[in-house]
């Protein structure tokens, strides 16, 4: 801020030009006496105030925006940083005194003038912002009013569309969204419903949808109004009506019913018959065949343009006035006589066709005329068939030719015509299937042929012949040729072309290849034959020929020798090739042997043969076989395999016996020397049991109950050892008979019911109804359960069940053991029929693992198969199939044993 005030340097500027005394001073009153004016001074103040007001503001603006210091804030507060109202006023007013003079007269009135203005402004002011607000208020209440009034109007609108069951659709100006009011009400459940009613293609028939939408986009783009009724898919009507209104385009929709519908739906089918007909008319019109009508007195009504033309008569009422006629007095007559002798004869009197000359733009044609009598009246129309008939003698004529000419050849040929009738034959063809030329002359149809030849044995033995005389009769309908071939009963062979036939139908030529395709049957499987010997012959063959050149050899004979690819190409001599085979077999004498066999001049050619010891350890038989065209083959078969084999035989065979020798010795050591004691045991223990010689105390009970259970699972044991060495001796025989699987479930269970009680395991057993019996051996059918329910109880836990399912099939008797113990892990399932495989569990020590080994065995002794299925945690469940008939023999024993 200047130190003079906002108008301190004008004050200075002005000073700085003054070079004479203010015009005040001339008055006597200096500028000290007019700054000193009350009325002066108050509007000096007056404007002093406001000229500070903007700057004050500036001021508070930058001290907001800087933070004051300590010192200034209590300045500010000490009211040291604010000057005070007078001295405001008191700087302008002297700067404006001291720069203008002063006459303190003229300044007061000044002030005044000014002040009465500003009051005058200001009553003004107040008045006509009074008269604003109170017009203002009068104005919003008006408006309040004609809200009210438009919206009763806008609801009396809305139920008067309501209630009159119509719709009306607007559209604000370019607004694509229009405004949907009212609805529809109709018995059609397919018309929609809100702004739903614009998708006009789901409710309205497509013809309809179209002359809609143009007209309502014709509406919104030039205001024009319409006025239509469109067809829904259900077949109701319902009547459109465009108008504008302002600014607006608005449709009326509403469903036509009673007097009106029937109205406008005759209006709908008079358009359609319209447009039919003036569609019919340029059809017709723009054929180049003439068509007429004429009246019931014969007259025309009306001709297309073909006719006119035709009749060279310039346009078509010129035509009718003169009632020029396409056909002549004779032809018009052979019209009627058709019509007549076809009502005569109760045919179709309504048709008549006539092929007739007639002329037609000065020339003479042929015309295919058709009449059809329409009461009243009747309608024609004329085929032009000049060509045509022009077309058919060329066309006869070649046929003649034709036929000519295939009669002369020894295929045999037959053409059909399209309803499958024989139009043509030759000679080679009635020859050929021994087909009677009057039967074939009487044109039958190929079905007729077909039997014919299937009763003469001409045609290829067929199981199921009408599906294959249908399948061969499809030629009729394919457009490519397809080719057939029958292998006749007599042996011969055809190859049947069917083709089709440019006039519809279909041309047969019957080619007899039997000689042919004997001659390449026998060459072709003699190569084949000799081909795929050779390539897949593990011995080596070579063939030279006369002039001891290479002709053939096969892949084993590279590779017993080491041959690269290329070393065999490009026919090299024998002695080059077996020069080659030295490497591995060095001996003059055999190499030079074998090449005189090829080569040699000897009357008599002989075959040579021996074997061959390798320097690679193999061991080779060669042999060189003279052949009839003078070439030689050489074979060389690798023996070395049969030669180790024949030395292991011997060894193993020696090997053999001895270890069959010590099984011998071995179960009958078992026999006697454990078993024996065994029993010897089990009886003294049991008669020490029956407390025969005295009582037994309950340790001495005790002791000989531990004997009798250990002594048993020792039989057991052997027992099993026993079964399974004469299982793979082969000595075992079943003992069939009828086994009950009730009696057998039964009869297992009862011999474990001890370990059953021991560990209090409930047994579920389930058997089917009608179960029956089946042949098998009744021991080892109960041996097999009791294996397996000992085994389940093994891996089950205390107070815990075990099931026993007995099933029948219509081929077999199933049964499934099932336990809830601890289960089997996925690895172990694989070898759990493996022999001496026991599992160790928490609960249960492992048994000798031979228990399933037994299960398997015998089962499949019975032609029967064993499963296993396990869930680690839950249990296992191992399942028995014995066949109801089982058919013993060799090969069930052998897999048994194995």
């Amino acid at each position: 801020m200047p130190k003079n005030g906002l108008f301190g340097e004008i004050i200075r500027t002005h000073r700085l030009g003054r070079s004479k005394a203010s015009p005040y001073s001339s008055k006597g009153l200096s500028s000290r006496d007019a700054s000193s004016s009350p009325s002066f001074r108050f509007f000096l103040t007056l404007v002093a105030i406001s000229s500070l007001f903007p700057a004050a503001a500036l001021a508070q603006a930058e001290e907001a925006a800087a933070p004051l210091s300590d010192a200034a804030q209590q300045k500010l507060v000490a009211g040291e940083l604010l000057p005070s109202i007078p001295a405001l006023v008191e700087r302008p007013t002297s700067s404006l005194t001291e720069s203008f003079g002063g006459n303190p007269l003229q300044w007061e009135m000044l002030g005044l003038a000014l002040i009465c203005a500003l009051t005058i402004f200001v009553l003004i002011a107040g008045w006509a912002v009074m008269r604003e607000r109170r017009r203002s208020r009068e104005r919003l209440i008006n408006a309040m009013e004609a809200i009210q009034t438009l919206q009763t109007k806008l609801d009396r609108s809305e139920s008067l569309l309501d209630a009159t069951d119509q719709l009306m659709i607007i559209w604000n100006g370019n607004q694509e969204q229009p405004v949907v009011i009212g609805n529809l009400v109709s018995n059609d459940h397919l018309l929609p419903v809100g702004n739903a009613i614009l998708a006009f293609g789901n409710w309205l028939q497509i013809d309809s949808v179209q002359d809609i939408e143009a007209a309502i986009a014709k509406l919104r783009a030039t205001g024009q109004r319409f006025v239509q009724s469109a067809q829904t898919l259900n077949g109701n009507l319902v009547e459109f009506r465009g108008r504008t209104s302002g600014g607006r385009a608005l449709v009326q929709l509403r469903v036509l019913e009673g007097d009106e519908h029937d109205r406008v739906r005759l209006e709908h089918e008079v358009s359609r018959h319209r447009k039919e007909l003036g569609r019919m008319s340029t059809l017709l019109n723009s054929m180049p065949m003439p068509v007429w009508s004429r009246d019931e007195d014969g007259q025309l009504t009306w001709a297309n343009d073909a006719y006119v033309k035709a009749v060279d008569g310039g346009d078509l009422e010129a035509v009718l006035e003169d009632q020029s006629e396409l056909l002549d007095h004779r032809g018009r007559e052979a019209v009627l006589q058709i019509h007549e002798r076809r009502s005569q004869t109760g045919g179709d009197k309504d048709l008549a066709i006539k092929r007739l000359p007639i002329i037609a733009e000065g020339k003479r044609k042929i015309f295919d005329v058709t009449d059809i009598y329409l009461h009243p009246g009747s309608v024609g129309i004329a085929t032009d068939v000049s060509d045509l008939e022009s077309a058919e003698k060329a066309l006869d004529r070649m046929h003649l030719f034709y036929a000519n000419t295939l009669d002369q050849l020894t295929t045999p040929v037959a053409i059909f015509d399209s309803s499958q009738q024989l139009q043509f034959y030759n000679a080679a063809y009635s020859s050929q299937f021994n087909l009677d030329p009057a039967f074939l002359d009487s044109n039958p149809d190929e079905n007729a042929i077909l039997e014919k030849l299937r009763i003469n044995r001409s045609l290829p033995e067929q199981a199921n012949f009408h599906e294959w005389k249908k399948k061969f009769l499809s030629s009729y309908r394919d457009v490519e040729a397809h080719e057939h071939w029958w292998h006749l009963p007599d042996g011969q062979s055809l190859r049947v072309i069917a083709a089709p036939n440019p006039d519809a139908g279909v041309i047969y030529i019957f080619e007899n290849v039997t000689e042919r395709l004997d001659l390449e049957k026998r060459y072709n499987a003699l190569i084949r034959m000799q081909s795929e010997t050779l390539d897949h012959l593990n011995d080596g063959v070579v063939v030279f020929g006369s002039d001891g050149r290479l002709r053939m050899s096969n892949p084993a004979f590279s590779r017993l020798w080491d041959f690269q690819e290329d070393q065999l190409e490009g026919e090299p001599h024998v002695a080059a090739v077996l020069e080659l085979c030295r490497r591995k077999y060095d001996s003059t004498k055999v190499w030079a042997t074998l090449i005189g066999s090829v080569v040699g001049l000897e009357d008599k050619r002989e075959g040579v043969m021996g074997r061959m010891d390798c320097i690679d350890g193999r061991f080779l038989d060669y042999a060189s076989i003279p052949l009839p065209d003078g070439a030689t083959m050489m074979t060389f078969v690798d023996v070395t395999g049969n030669v180790t084999v024949e030395r292991s035989l011997q060894e193993r065979n020696e090997a053999l016996l001895a270890a069959d020798q010590l099984k011998n010795t071995f179960i009958q050591h078992v026999s006697y020397e454990l078993r024996s004691p065994l029993t010897n045991i089990i009886g003294f223990t049991e008669l020490l049991t029956s407390e025969s010689f005295g009582s037994l105390n309950e340790r001495q009970r005790e002791y000989t109950d531990h004997i009798m259970t250990s002594s048993s699972s020792l039989l057991a044991i052997v027992n099993d050892i026993l079964d399974l060495a004469t299982i793979d001796a082969g000595i075992v025989v079943l003992e069939l008979a009828e086994v009950d699987p009730v009696d057998s479930i039964r009869a297992a269970a009862e011999g474990l019911q001890d370990r059953l009680a021991e560990k209090n395991i409930h047994l579920d057993i389930s058997v089917a109804e009608s179960m029956g019996q089946f042949k098998g051996d009744p021991k080892r059918v109960r041996q097999v359960l009791f294996n397996l329910i000992s085994n389940a109880i093994s891996f089950s836990d205390p107070e815990s069940s075990i099931s026993i399912v007995a099933e029948r099939t219509p081929s077999d008797i199933i049964f499934t053991v099932s336990d809830h113990g601890c289960g089997m892990p996925e690895e172990y399932l694989g070898s759990a029929f493996d022999r001496f495989e026991s599992r160790t569990t928490e609960t249960n020590r492992g048994g000798a693992g031979l228990g399933l080994s037994i299960v398997k065995s015998f089962v499949e002794l019975h032609g029967g198969k064993v499963t296993i299925s396990s869930n680690e945690g839950k249990g296992t469940s191992v399942l028995c199939s014995f066949p109801i008939d089982p058919q013993i023999d060799a090969q069930s024993t052998t897999a048994a044993a194995e």
